[in-house]
């Protein structure tokens, strides 16, 4: 009558339970994984995330999550992490997936989305294709979290193009590397949980993220401006290893997408009133913030960053639909 049996995933072992009703069955643990901190919108909707589906499955499902200092993976250890089912879920930032696969680097294009409405529509038109990235890598896609649209944290405030060919700048994936590359600045490629050393060593002078990702880490104390040139609206991916996906029947994967699709629209949502949030606690930290930037400043990257675009299309070799969600977006 009780039909419980243990199966191996990498080096964890997930308990399922079949036959008996979701309440009688055994509890089934999960671990997600976060490289930033609990502040930040991404690791917010993983708490909601664990919540609902606590709530939802009467604690038949107990997700606990470990984020910032506590994910003991960080960059791209993280998807072989999951990957190998060393761990079973994880948010990742879509500049650290795009390493295995440039299609999940669509969202951070340059200027590819001028608001969230357009991030959405972006993000909606590329999901079947970015849901068969994600099981390339042995897994399940859950849900994505938008990321207020990406600034300039800097030592010296930006008042000309001249101010940017003078940076050392901490950039999020590949893309954006070239694009500073490209006016003149000095670029790396960092994962976010690298970023504090180089600060303390004073390798770089400024960092490109949003002010949600800037705030949580408390950059204004390297970095006392802020230029808001919303270079990109980036995504984060929640994903599941496809083993512990499979493992679950299915009345727990419907409580599982049910809380994802839950969390992700609340925090589309939300994201918006997250940016004069953010601004608000960046100037009770006594920040610098250019919301308007100058027009030579704007010009230059948009410059740049239409360039980088055309040479991403046509070196990925994106599928024609895909493609054609960018193309949409700049109508």
């Amino acid at each position: 009558m009780k039909n419980i049996y243990l199966r191996r995933i990498g080096t964890i072992a997930v308990v399922v339970a079949t036959v008996l009703p979701l309440g009688a069955r055994a509890q089934v643990k999960l671990q997600l994984i976060n490289e930033y901190p609990a502040t930040s919108i991404t690791a917010d909707a993983d708490l909601r995330f664990a919540q609902e589906v606590k709530k939802e499955s009467g604690q038949a499902i107990l997700i606990e999550t470990r984020q910032d200092k506590d994910n003991p993976y960080k960059g791209d250890e993280q998807v072989k992490a999951i990957s190998q089912g060393k761990t079973q879920m994880g948010t990742l930032f879509g500049g650290v997936l795009g390493n295995d696969n440039s299609l999940f680097l669509l969202s951070s294009l340059p200027f590819a989305a001028k608001d969230f409405a357009q991030a959405k529509a972006l993000y909606d038109c590329a999901k079947p294709a970015l849901a068969r990235g994600v099981e390339k890598l042995d897994a399940h896609l859950l849900y994505v979290t938008p990321w207020p649209p990406s600034g300039i944290w800097s030592v010296e405030s930006l008042k000309n193009e001249a101010d940017i060919k003078a940076l050392k700048i901490r950039t999020y994936d590949a893309t954006s590397q070239s694009v500073f590359e490209r006016l003149g600045a000095q670029s790396v490629q960092l994962p976010y949980s690298a970023l504090a050393e180089k600060l303390r060593k004073n390798e770089v002078n400024a960092v490109l993220t949003s002010g949600d990702g800037g705030a949580g880490r408390k950059l204004w104390d390297h970095l006392p401006n802020f230029t808001a040139v919303s270079y990109s609206i980036p995504l984060s991916y929640t994903v599941i290893n496809m083993d512990t996906w499979r493992s679950l029947d299915d009345t727990q994967k419907t409580i599982l997408t049910n809380a994802a699709e839950k969390v992700s629209a609340a925090s589309w949502a939300s994201v918006e009133q997250r940016i004069q949030t953010n601004y608000a606690r960046m100037r009770e930290n006594k920040m610098t913030l250019n919301t308007t930037p100058p027009e030579s400043i704007m010009t230059a990257l948009k410059k740049a960053g239409q360039e980088e675009t055309t040479q991403w299309l046509k070196e990925n070799h994106i599928p024609e639909n895909e493609a054609g969600c960018v193309v949409k977006n700049g109508d």
